[in-house]
């Protein structure tokens, strides 16, 4: 049996009917109305999310499938048997469990297997294909064994399919729940949040429709493990049509659903991909969108990326400071500059890196010595991978008139990093390295600036200053008059 397709789009539906059959399975949607639905998940209550996924999702369901609901937990607080049909299953009932749905409140207990069995004979599972697709917030202490049930509808039912989408389980919980789907081929996932509830349900629906019937083959053959963010090669074959792809996507989500693609070619030259940033299992999907159907299917993992960081071994004080580094660049992962031997959580400078790895430029620091530049996870606050360099004392130089007129303008020749924000300043020699009378940005193009002179007579020092204003890298006298 293959599970996973989408129908036909109405419009090629028209012009395929004399060849294409669209069928589904019959479906019925299971509804947690037990009193933990008014909890949130995320920033909203359960119940609603739960209406508002079912509403969006139900639209997209063939109406010649018989589609139904039922709710459980919704009417008694004490009752351990409270399951009940609310739309039988029907077609063309899109509207009528969109409804249903919304009218729902949080109130009893959750009698999961009760729910699930009562749902499954409404589908008349003993004689034909069914799928139940179950939203479950809470399993009761009363209630009877899930994975039992399981296993016996399983062996009873022509041809049943239970997914099973929990609203923000707890790990002792999921045990008892994902079996249902586990025993019966569907799937189970946990949802943490309003998307994931309604990327569930989608997925569930889509996997209830069945494809038309005689597809193409095809043949699709990349790597089974990639690392995070690498390009990789992707060999195929198919019907090679027209808007044909080859696509990375998340398992279980709808055709068309896609992370990223590349359209195959007529010749069948091999196409490459760029695996996601995220480590974890992905699917490669030969897509073929006339008829909106995945014709074939291969399973790759994507690796975490090694952790490194590379920079040069000496830098000049105050000098560009290129760091080269791998690493999985999750949120808010860094790479720091700090001291050697300083703290991890000790830092003179951090910028966060990027997700196509690219180099990033500090400024060295500007004091000579030993330093390392460190690759820090955010996830557990970790320096995962660390380089050391050593900061040169400064090479600069600097050399203008040895007398100018107040308010004149001079121009000074320098030589040095020619780092972001140096600048040439004119300053009393008493001033710290941060303050100056005048002041001109250097420009890394031109050898020389243009600075006016102080209106006030007197001496004076022309000055290299640091891009962070705390280090004198060169000076040479001026006397004003």
């Amino acid at each position: 049996m293959i599970r996973g397709f989408l129908a036909l789009p109405a419009a090629l539906a028209v012009l395929c009917a004399t060849s294409v059959t669209v069928l589904a399975d019959d479906v019925m949607l299971v509804l947690d109305a037990s009193a933990s639905m008014a909890g949130k998940l995320g920033r909203d209550r359960k119940i609603d999310l739960v209406a508002e996924s079912v509403a969006e999702a139900v639209a997209d369901f063939p109406t010649s499938a018989r589609i139904g609901m039922l709710a459980f937990g919704a009417k008694s607080k004490t009752s351990c048997t409270d399951a009940a049909v609310v739309v039988k299953p029907q077609r063309d009932g899109n509207d009528v469990v969109a409804a249903a749905a919304a009218k729902l409140l949080p109130r009893g207990k959750a009698p999961l297997a009760v729910a699930v069995e009562r749902a499954a004979n409404a589908l008349d599972y003993k004689s034909a294909r069914a799928t139940v697709i179950v939203f479950v917030d809470k399993v009761e202490a009363c209630d009877a064994n899930p994975c039992v049930l399981a296993e016996s509808l399983a062996e009873r039912a022509k041809d049943l399919t239970v997914e099973v989408i929990g609203l923000g389980l707890e790990d002792k919980e999921i045990e008892r729940v994902a079996c249902l789907a586990e025993k019966t081929g569907g799937k189970f996932i946990n949802a943490k949040d309003g998307t994931d509830v309604a990327g569930g349900l989608a997925a569930a629906l889509a996997a209830a429709k069945a494809p038309p019937p005689n597809l193409p083959s095809a043949h699709i053959e990349a790597p089974a493990k990639v690392v995070q963010s690498s390009v990789f090669d992707v060999a195929y074959d198919g019907p090679k049509a027209k808007g044909d792809r080859v696509q990375i996507v998340w398992p279980g989500l709808p055709a068309g659903s896609e992370i990223r693609s590349v359209l195959v070619a007529k010749d069948g030259k091999l196409r490459k991909l760029r695996a996601p940033t995220e480590a974890g299992t992905y699917e490669i999907r030969y897509y073929h969108p006339q008829l909106n159907v995945v014709l074939a299917t291969q399973s790759i993992e994507v690796e975490v990326r090694p952790t490194t960081v590379l920079v040069d071994d000496h830098v000049g004080a105050g000098a560009p400071l290129k760091v080269s580094w791998s690493g999985p660049a999750a949120a808010k992962d860094e790479i720091r500059i700090a001291p050697l031997d300083a703290a991890d959580s000790s830092k003179l400078d951090a910028i966060p890196v990027n997700k196509d790895g690219r180099a990033l430029t500090f400024i060295a620091p500007t004091a000579p010595g030993r330093y390392e530049a460190r690759y820090l996870s955010a996830a557990d606050d970790a320096i995962t991978a660390k380089a050391t360099f050593t900061v040169d004392p400064p090479n600069a130089s600097i050399q203008g008139p040895a007398t100018a007129k107040p308010g004149s303008r001079i121009t000074v020749d320098w030589t040095g990093p020619a780092a972001r924000y140096d600048d040439i300043v004119i300053a009393r020699s008493d001033m710290a390295a941060g303050d100056h009378v005048t002041m001109a940005r250097i420009r890394p193009d031109r050898s020389s600036v243009a600075i006016v002179v102080p209106q006030e007579a007197g001496s004076y020092e022309l000055r290299y200053i640091a891009g962070d204003g705390t280090a004198i890298f060169a000076r040479a006298p001026l006397t004003v008059r």
